[in-house]
């Protein structure tokens, strides 16, 4: 069953995720309701604090179409500066250029616990940016100009009071 996705600036997407150390069948649980939940959006990635899950664990779209999870990542080199169109699936239908690094190499578990290094570069790159990012507290509006930040939050704040009054009436 998809999980249900956090609006930001809910503090759960503000607050650095812990490393998983148990990767039994709750972990499997919880990509699998994780991926339910990201295709369900649309998105192109997604991390467990989206869900309201403070792990260090995410969902990684390549350009394909296809996905993988990365457990417990590190970005362990960094270069060239790219700026690409972000949006983020707790941050729905805003969208702004935003600025990462061109070129990652990462370093992830998989579900079993086995270690793997990746490097990427442009869209993928900017991806695994975002999901890491999620991870570590920060999500891609804080990047943004104060300004345009200010007035995503004050529509994110609105769309979670909205929201709110749809649960407690059922709809």
């Amino acid at each position: 069953m998809a999980r249900d996705i956090v609006i930001w600036p809910h503090k759960v997407l503000t607050t650095p995720t812990q490393p998983v150390t148990d990767f039994g069948e709750n972990l499997t649980t919880l990509l699998d309701e994780m991926f339910e939940a990201l295709k369900k959006a649309e998105g192109i990635g997604i991390a467990a604090n989206q869900v309201g899950v403070p792990l260090r664990c995410s969902w990684v779209g390549r350009e394909d179409g296809t996905f993988f999870e990365i457990i417990n990542p590190q970005i362990l080199e960094r270069s060239g500066d790219v700026t690409l169109e972000e949006g983020c699936l707790s941050v729905p239908d805003q969208f702004a250029p935003t600025p990462r690094f061109h070129k990652v190499k990462v370093k992830y578990q998989d579900r079993t616990g086995a270690w793997h290094e990746v490097e990427a570069e442009g869209k993928l790159a900017h991806v695994f940016q975002h999901e890491i990012g999620h991870l570590d507290g920060q999500v891609f509006v804080e990047l943004l100009a104060p300004l345009k930040r200010s007035l995503i939050r004050e529509k994110m704040l609105k769309l979670q009071k909205t929201l709110g009054r749809r649960k407690k009436s059922g709809e």
